[in-house]
């Protein structure tokens, strides 16, 4: 008999004895390999060793490979970490090294944790399929909330719509606009101006309601009190169905949600949350400034293609604000959406895993919603949810959540910890140009030393990032997004850190229409931050010169200041907002189409289609009827989901021999509204071109941003030039002088006073 069948054979609580013994002999051999004193040589063979093995392996794509390769970038990660700790820190030349060499490894330290975690993670992604339900009675009744407060009332509608039509029974679910932009508090706003908006606005959404009848209501309350966590908790209140899905007002349901998730439910009595994917048919400010829409993973990818899933395995997925059913008895039991911090979902979902219900994560895509247009609503979305994780991380830490199984902490604490990147990122940025302009020495080794320990780590984490994400996230994207964000993130960071319950829930901007290009009011850190890193090449030129000895550190110092060189000036390229005149994302098509003019029919192919207007490519040439066709209103007919044939009224923009472009008139009719609703987003299937997996190893990914760089940076360096140069010249140098007077003779003045109080015993109050 083979030691395998004796092993099956084992009952399972001898198996994990001999498991456990296995993996405690298998890390005991990691360690002694990690802190095993070793010479030049034998370092460069371990190194080359295990990296042309995962050179090789890269290839094969099966757990036990992924699994080996982990384990690789733990050897070679510590054996970097045990060098840095012992051998790199400055702690006896000054202050200023001791301090930003402490720093900077803080910072070293925070990506070793986070690689550490993120590999947890995606140790397994856990695929999940639906489960039907057979019969109508076993069908849950649900709750769909819609919560807005002042987007666009036409977006708050098409959701609305959406919902209503969705394939469920009738007389089992009920949609809800919950408006906390129509509060008594709101319509009776101090100012005249926002007063009348907002009960213009609540008599818009109303008058709405009652005019599509049917299963759609309008909820409002007294006072805006805890945000949406408030909004919805009102809604509890005054419904009651077993289900709640929540939407953001911007977040369209396909036809076929609620049926491909409620089966759940039923199957797994202690489930209170089946989280979907967000996705977004427009792209981040990031990708519409640089062009790369649909060209490289979107940073949402990673998260809802990747990293929910591994969360998922690890019974550890957490709700995300929308796109999520939950079981209504277990949320009322927590007392509703929780209010302590302003990430009230994942709070919630904390609060609940720790009573031990379980969660699912469902990875089909059946939603599909606005991401921020400019890229200061970005910087408010991202600080909210910085500030918000950092805020559980402090206040109700999942480390020492009761409740809690060891993996879900692990879980927890990555999507808490993550968001320290601003810290990290800005060190990155700055550590770089210290030692050239300042002469600090915050990393004390060699150019041999880097050789054979820093580099081998660099190398094997772009190779395990390309291994682990290379279909949800290309190398280097995230250092991009990180580091432009992390500039404007770190103060509030700073900010939770010093009073974690000091931040407010502020809504992200949503439906802005950009006319005309405009470069970003938040350029400012990154151009001069920019122009620090520049200036930092010539003192290091200087030094080259004039400190030959200095050359080896220098050569470690330049290759990272290019680095930051690069990601600060595709920032600047990011910072200049392109513009987005159209309104309605359109989604590609190849449904038949019918074109009436006067007394003219064309066929031909819907190419792409929108809320808006319509693309359609002729079967017949209209060189000879181009004339009237560019002139005259014309209908358009297409088939609804039910196959159904319905027609809109239409007015042309564009025509040639084969295509027609045109924007749809009268689309007020509700009935038609909803069937063109239906068209652009019921079915699922129809979004799959939105889930391109797009693969580029790391070699290739370095060619495409430095092409992306030289396509994108002049013009926006110009336009940033020109407008800092404008700003300096209009600043009153004599007032702001004299105001910095002021202040440090006011402080100075308060300082000598309280200095007095001290010494003559008086006492100092609280304020003080």
């Amino acid at each position: 008999m083979s030691i395998v069948e004796k092993f099956k054979r084992l009952d399972l609580k001898e198996k994990e004895k001999i498991l456990a013994i296995f993996l405690g002999i298998f890390f005991i051999g990691i360690v002694l390999i990690i802190i095993a004193p070793s010479n030049y040589k034998s370092q460069i063979f371990l190194s080359a060793t295990l990296f042309l093995t995962a050179l090789f392996l890269v290839k094969i794509r099966n757990e036990y490979v992924k699994l080996i390769l982990i384990m690789f970038g733990l050897i070679i990660s510590f054996r970097y970490f045990w060098w840095r700790t012992f051998n790199t820190l400055n702690l006896d030349e000054g202050i200023l090294n001791a301090t930003f060499s402490i720093l900077l490894y803080l910072a070293e330290v925070y990506s070793l944790v986070i690689f550490l975690l993120g590999a947890f993670v995606s140790l397994r992604l856990l695929e999940r399929e639906p489960i039907k339900i057979k019969n109508r009675e076993e069908y849950p009744t649900v709750d769909v909330f819609i919560p807005t407060y002042n987007e666009p009332v036409e977006i708050v509608q098409t959701t609305a719509l959406a919902a209503i039509s969705m394939d469920y029974p009738v007389e089992k679910f009920n949609v809800y606009i919950l408006d906390d932009g129509g509060t008594t508090q709101k319509l009776n706003d101090p100012d005249p101006v926002k007063r009348k908006e907002n009960y213009e606005r609540a008599m818009a959404l109303k008058e709405f309601v009652n005019r599509v009848g049917r299963n759609l209501h309008y909820i409002t309350r007294e006072r805006n009190v805890h945000a949406k966590a408030g909004n919805i908790n009102e809604a509890l209140k005054k419904t009651k169905g077993d289900l709640i899905l929540i939407l953001d007002c911007d977040h369209v349901p396909a036809e076929d949600f609620l049926k491909r998730v409620v089966g759940f439910f039923n199957k797994y009595p202690k489930l209170f949350l089946v989280q979907t994917p967000h996705s977004f048919y427009n792209p981040d400010p990031i990708e519409k400034n640089l062009g790369i829409f649909k060209i490289v993973p979107s940073e949402a990818d990673m998260f809802y293609k990747h990293i929910q899933k591994g969360l998922d395995f690890w019974s550890a997925s957490f709700f995300c604000g929308s796109a999520a059913v939950l079981r209504r008895k277990y949320l009322e039991e927590v007392g509703g959406i929780q209010g302590t911090t302003i990430t009230e979902d994942a709070e919630t979902a904390l609060e609940l895993h720790s009573r031990g219900y379980d969660s699912a994560y469902y990875a089909r895509p059946m939603v599909y919603g606005l991401q921020p247009e400019t890229f200061s609503a970005f910087i408010v979305q991202r600080t909210r949810w910085a500030q918000g994780m950092i805020q559980i991380f402090l206040l109700k830490n999942p480390l020492l959540k009761k409740g809690l199984k060891w993996y879900q902490k692990l879980s927890y604490l990555n999507a808490n910890v993550f968001w320290f990147f601003g810290f990290a990122r800005f060190m990155f940025i700055i550590a770089p140009v210290l030692y050239p302009i300042l002469g600090a020495k915050i990393y004390n080794a060699s150019l041999e030393d880097a050789l054979i320990y820093a580099i081998p780590y660099f190398f094997y984490s772009i190779l395990l990032s390309y291994y682990l994400y290379a279909k949800t996230r290309w190398n280097f994207f995230s250092e991009i997004y990180e580091a432009i964000q992390s500039i404007f993130i770190l103060p509030a960071i700073i900010s939770v850190l010093l009073n974690p319950r000091k931040p407010t829930f502020k809504v992200t901007p949503k439906g802005e229409n950009l006319e005309q290009e405009f470069l970003t009011p938040f350029y400012k850190p990154v151009y001069i931050l920019f122009h620090i890193i520049l200036i930092s090449f010539f003192f290091s030129a200087y030094r080259w010169i004039n400190f030959p000895d200095e050359r080896g550190t220098l050569v470690i110092v330049m290759f990272w200041q290019v680095f930051n060189f690069f990601i600060l000036g595709l920032g600047i390229s990011i910072l200049l907002e392109r513009p987005q005149r159209r309104k309605a994302f359109r989604i590609p098509s190849n449904d038949e189409a019918f074109i009436y003019v006067n007394d003219l029919v064309f066929s031909g192919k819907v190419r792409d289609i929108s809320l808006t207007g319509i693309w359609v490519e002729t079967d017949q040439d209209l060189t000879d009827y181009l004339s009237v066709v560019r002139d005259d209103e014309i209908k358009v007919m297409i088939k609804d989901v039910d196959n159904l044939a319905f027609s809109l009224e239409a007015k042309v923009v564009n025509a040639n021999a084969k295509n027609v472009r045109a924007y749809f008139l009268n689309t007020n009719d509700v009935r038609n509204l909803i069937k063109l609703i239906k068209v652009v987003y019921a079915d699922s299937t129809r979004w799959e071109i939105f889930r391109e997996e797009k693969v580029m190893g790391p070699i290739g990914v370095t060619l495409f941003l430095i092409k992306l760089f030289f396509k994108n940076f002049t013009r926006s360096y110009r336009v940033a030039t020109q407008e800092f140069i404008r700003e300096v010249r209009s600043v009153n140098y004599i007032q702001m002088l004299k105001s910095i007077i002021y202040t440090f003779y006011s402080a100075f003045k308060k300082l000598i006073k309280y200095s007095k109080n001290i010494v003559a015993g008086a006492p100092i109050n609280e304020k003080t």
